[in-house]
């Protein structure tokens, strides 16, 4: 992946796993039941604001 990144690429990840996401993302994007109820650029994010964005009911407008 980071070689990827080194070379201008970009690179979706999916993962449940908060800790990698934080350690590897420079933004991330949380969806709930198939909808996206919120994106933090990676500085901004915490493992608890994040579990907050994936148990919102509803789509980020």
């Amino acid at each position: 992946i980071n070689r990827l990144v080194e070379a201008g690429k970009a690179v979706v990840v999916i993962s449940s796993e908060l800790p990698e996401l934080l350690g590897i993302c420079d933004r991330i994007y949380t969806l709930s039941a198939g909808r996206i109820t919120g994106q933090l650029p990676v500085a901004d994010a915490s493992q608890e604001s994040l579990m907050t964005l994936m148990t919102k009911e509803r789509e980020l407008v």
